[in-house]
């Protein structure tokens, strides 16, 4: 007998997902207009007045001002009906130097929105769409994602989890990015470690010229650039690093390999990857929600258009991604640090 408790209970949980999904387009118009940061120095003001100031259209405004109060990412005063945005709110949505940025998360979803429909097509056909074949959001909006979550725990937490990692680096050793995209990490540590060689490797030439365009300005003359596969690119180093991207590759197994024969003696495989258990049903919460669903439509599809396809997916466990490993030549391997949405794993032959 149809139990109308639970029926009631799941509609609701339907219903909060529903209005989360609706704030995907809004939120987009917002960052994309620059509507937070503008709300963020004008406010608090009213809608009528917010409208002017930027000049655009005052019924568009008002409704989204309400839409993003509705959800409690600005707030409303109901005396004055003025609008604006706490310090905390803009380093969320709108700081893009901000530690705590999470904007892009909504980007990417747009651009797994534009998606659906190829990834539907791969569903019954088993092929796969290759990573410079999605959506542009899902590249930039992951470089958004990633960014601030680098920034925090890569030069504090993660690098100093490898061993001897940061002496190496500071003594001038020499690290690659595998897989690097936008270049956010690989300029972080070569802004770091000024002795150091650094070199970001991605095969996508479009996101390797906006990683060269980043960082251009920056004065980084220990840093360099290679449009090349996890297969062949081109060096020695003394740390390889793999940041969220192993899953995302064809055939790992062989991209393990070649990084080992890449490495200088004594040197260090450092893979980061999403945090998953290797219990499925252990990741059956918020964080395991967001990372299969993104899985489902960018990094399986990903895997697939390349040759072997494994599909390891985002959530693939510190148990497969060893074993990983252990195929690819090497055979210490440890987890060093973990947070809920993120696991290092180091890899040295010994």
């Amino acid at each position: 007998m149809t139990d109308l408790q639970k029926i009631r209970e799941l509609q609701g949980k339907v219903m909060k997902d529903i209005a989360a999904g609706a704030l995907i387009p809004i939120m987009m118009i917002g960052d994309e207009l620059n509507l937070f940061e503008k709300l963020y120095k004008l406010g608090p003001i009213s809608s009528k007045d917010f409208s002017k100031k930027i000049e655009m259209d005052h019924r568009y405004i008002r409704e989204w001002l309400l839409a993003i109060s509705a959800s409690n990412y600005i707030n409303y005063n109901s005396k004055e009906q003025k609008f604006y945005m706490t310090e905390e709110q803009f380093s969320v949505l709108a700081d893009e130097e901000s530690s705590s940025l999470m904007i892009g998360g909504f980007e990417n979803l747009v651009g797994a929105v534009h998606n659906y429909k190829i990834i539907k097509e791969n569903f019954k056909n088993g092929q796969g769409t290759e990573w410079g074949s999605l959506h542009p959001c899902c590249l930039s909006g992951s470089a958004r994602f990633f960014k601030p979550a680098y920034s925090i725990f890569l030069i504090k937490k993660w690098l100093p989890s490898i061993d001897n990692a940061v002496e190496t680096l500071s003594n001038g050793g020499s690290f690659a990015d595998v897989g690097c995209g936008y270049g956010h990490s690989t300029e972080i540590i070569a802004k770091e470690f000024p002795k150091a060689k650094v070199v970001g490797i991605d095969p996508h030439e479009p996101s390797i010229q906006e990683a060269k365009t980043n960082s251009a300005s920056k004065g980084l003359n220990n840093l360099t650039y290679q449009v090349a596969s996890g297969e062949d690119y081109q060096g020695k180093f003394d740390i390889i690093s793999f940041f969220d991207c192993l899953h995302d590759m064809g055939d790992p197994v062989s991209a393990i390999e070649y990084a080992k024969s890449k490495l200088n003696t004594n040197g260090t495989l450092m893979l980061v990857e999403p945090y998953a258990d290797d219990e499925v049903s252990n990741n059956f919460n918020l964080v395991g929600q967001m990372y299969y669903s993104f899985s489902t439509i960018a990094c399986v599809p990903a895997s697939k258009s390349q040759k072997v396809g494994l599909a390891l997916g985002a959530q693939a466990g510190a148990k497969k991604l060893s074993k990983i490993l252990k195929e690819g030549g090497f055979n210490h391997i440890t987890v060093t640090y973990k947070t809920a949405t993120n696991m290092v794993i180091q890899a040295k032959v010994q």
